[in-house]
């Protein structure tokens, strides 16, 4: 349950929630209350090797997406779920087998097994899903897994000495690097989420401070002041 986590105990991308998002907010009632808490961003700001920047709108005046903290949508869909009848949330409960044709899963907890059927089984198990193991055991079902070439690092720009945002606050600035690629989303405390997608070989090939210093001057020399040396440490 993530509302009982500690604050950013989890890697978390922020999102960037447009019209489909808001019209599926709306149709549950939380619209409003998402948006509040968002940051609109009118444009792309992209930010050359050399420093320069260029900005790309992203519609018509007025127009904007919105930066939005994953964790605040989640804990407000949870909030809103367990509000409807007949919904129970349970959590720190990991599938371990599945009938699929009688819709029923049997679940490890810290309390031990735990089993239920239902009418529907609805497999959101994710990339190693029991659920689809359980399918594939039963019926004729090609299955192929491919793994991402890049991975992602999240870093911060925080507040400047006067708790001013470093970068123009309603764009969404970006590093485009040809294999990889640096981001920057606006917080309502007015620091960014900084997120930078490489290629796991990148990463990897990266082993001491000294040269990531060098490889985030190279290619963020005018972020490389804001993250500061505590981000590379």
């Amino acid at each position: 349950d993530v509302r009982t986590e500690p604050k950013y105990s989890r890697q978390s991308i922020n999102l960037a929630l447009s019209t489909r998002g808001r019209a599926a907010l709306a149709a549950v009632g939380l619209e409003d209350e998402i948006v509040k808490g968002g940051i609109p961003m009118h444009s792309r700001s992209v930010h050359a090797p050399d420093g320069e920047q260029y900005t790309i709108k992203y519609g018509t005046a007025g127009q904007a997406i919105l930066a939005i903290d994953r964790r605040h949508l989640n804990e407000r869909l949870l909030d809103a779920a367990e509000k409807w009848p007949g919904v129970r949330l349970y959590f720190k409960h990991k599938l371990a087998s599945a009938d699929v044709e009688r819709a029923a899963a049997t679940f490890t907890t810290p309390s031990g097994e735990f089993s239920i059927q239902g009418d529907i089984l609805f497999g959101c198990d994710g990339a190693h899903s029991a659920v689809r193991r359980e399918i594939m055991r039963r019926t004729r079902m090609d299955y192929r897994q491919d793994y991402l070439e890049h991975a992602y690092k999240e870093l911060r720009i925080p507040p400047g000495a006067g708790g001013e945002f470093q970068l123009r606050e309603n764009y969404l600035h970006i590093w485009p690097r040809h294999s990889f690629m640096m981001i920057a989303l606006p917080n309502l405390d007015r620091s960014f989420t900084v997120t930078l997608f490489m290629p796991w070989e990148t990463f990897e090939s990266i082993t001491a401070k000294e040269q990531l210093l060098v490889f985030s001057q190279k290619y963020f020399p005018d972020s490389n002041p804001l993250t500061g040396e505590a981000a590379h440490a």
